[in-house]
């Protein structure tokens, strides 16, 4: 990753974690070392007949995001994150660092930890044999891609492979649908031979749940309801194992909200945290709002981005609403033990969202260009992918109606005309990746994967040689 496309057109907050991604191995550059301390103890160290579990560069850390998101909200009139990324790397230096976000936000971090470890009771519980690669556990570089850095991630993701081929791993399961979305859809696209699976943690513990025939007793009621992260639901189409899950425990009472499934609301993270934190706010309090209707006692979900951004969001209006990843609950009820019923095997739906994605040759500006050219020529500007896009309603722009939308944008900027790419890129970092548009685009455009390479010819055609 070269110095001078980080000092270029590409804000500081993003080279800092893209940086952080690479040496080592987070966005805020915690480090291994404490990535790793959850699971001592708890996992064998390596794969177990070739499977892991992979927590991956935001579970362990996400508690210090949280406490600096809290801190960024306090000091907004005063900086933006854009200056508070340039004093991480001078704190590194001094070496207070890791110790400074340790006393700071440790505790809140140890509740994110805390769901890692509930995680692994559960699928052990279940039977479930998983090893834990600890200090060798590869980054999975999904921020290289969110934020356009393509062919870093391309070298990054090629280097993944291999080291995890070295060490034997076949399976991967994992709590984040972040990195199961980087590991299923994005790989299999930049490493040629990817041949690793990769499952979100409620597919294995649905599936399993099924075959043993098992119910739970929480022994206690509670009213939850269920924020399905756009990752997840989405993006990997995985719906009917959450409802599934629930519906065996006794004492858990479920309040859909009113966006919910394929059609869920954003929590207003996917990238938005770093690049825009105000708006990202903006997007989590519309989402926390509408789940505040529904009179749940525990908000539930599974992302850690996505509980981050709903605790930051009810933080932010006052209310104590709990909110934590299903694996707590299912741990806390499976402590309790099991009831058997019939065992089955069941077929859970994938669904299908999103268009095909656009297919590019290579990462040259040719390549990049002639393809996003043809994409967006077939834009008929009808606004349809604006009508339930969280950052437009946030920042009450109506960005594809206008003439300036981030579609016609990245057109205008692979045409030729004269806008500058840093322009193009802070428009299209002001996306948050929910995937609306693409799934509301009536010319069949995977709109959330043109942004994406958007960001990406952005940034490579304006970075100086």
């Amino acid at each position: 990753m070269s110095g001078d496309l980080m000092g270029s057109i590409v804000p500081e907050v993003v080279s800092f974690a893209a940086k952080n991604t690479k040496e080592v191995g987070d966005v805020l550059g915690i480090g291994a070392d404490k990535r790793v301390k959850w699971a001592e103890g708890l996992l064998e160290r390596g794969p177990v007949k070739g499977t892991i579990f992979y927590a991956g560069e935001m579970y362990p850390v996400m508690g210090y995001s949280e406490g600096a998101f809290k801190i960024l909200k306090r000091v907004e009139g005063l900086m933006n994150i854009n200056h508070l990324a340039k004093v991480g790397p001078i704190m590194r230096k001094l070496g207070i660092y890791t110790v400074g976000m340790n006393s700071l936000w440790g505790g809140i971090n140890r509740r994110y930890e805390k769901a890692l470890q509930d995680a692994v009771k559960v699928l052990k519980g279940l039977g479930v044999e998983i090893g834990f690669l600890f200090e060798d556990e590869p980054p999975s570089g999904v921020a290289l891609h969110t934020y356009g850095l393509l062919r870093e991630f391309q070298e990054h993701a090629n280097w993944v492979h291999r080291r995890l081929k070295e060490l034997g791993v076949r399976k991967i399961i994992t709590l984040d649908p972040i990195v199961a979305t980087a590991f299923r859809l994005y790989y299999p696209e930049f490493v040629p031979g990817w041949d690793v699976e990769c499952y979100h943690f409620v597919e294995i513990v649905a599936e399993r749940i099924a075959e043993l025939g098992l119910k739970f007793d929480l022994g206690r009621r509670i009213k939850v309801t269920y924020h399905d992260p756009c990752y997840l639901a989405r993006t990997l189409g995985v719906v009917d194992e959450v409802r599934f899950i629930l519906s065996r425990i006794e004492g858990v009472e479920l309040v859909e909200p009113e966006r919910r499934g394929i059609f869920t609301g954003c929590s207003g993270d996917g990238g938005l945290e770093l690049t825009q934190p105000p708006v990202a706010r903006k997007v989590a309090l519309d989402r926390v709002m509408e789940l505040k209707k529904t009179g749940a006692n525990l908000v539930l979900t599974s992302c850690p981005a996505c509980i981050l951004m709903l605790r930051t969001g009810f933080d932010f209006i006052g209310q104590r609403v709990e909110v934590e990843d299903l694996a707590s609950l299912i741990a806390e009820a499976m402590a309790r033990g099991s009831e058997r019923v019939e065992g089955e095997v069941k077929n859970f739906k994938r669904y299908r969202v999103f268009p095909k994605s656009p297919h590019f040759d290579s990462l040259s500006l040719e390549d990049l260009s002639k393809v996003l050219k043809m994409e967006t020529d077939r834009c008929k500007k009808c606004g349809f992918c604006n009508v339930e896009c969280p950052t437009s309603k946030a920042m009450n722009r109506l960005e594809s109606r206008s003439s300036r939308g981030r579609v016609t944008l990245i057109n205008s900027l692979v045409s030729g005309d004269p806008v500058r790419p840093k322009e193009v890129l802070d428009r299209l970092y002001t996306c948050v990746l929910c995937g609306r548009c693409s799934q509301e685009c009536p010319a069949g455009l995977h709109v959330q994967e043109l942004i994406v390479y958007g960001r990406a010819y952005a940034i490579y055609s304006g970075t100086i040689p």
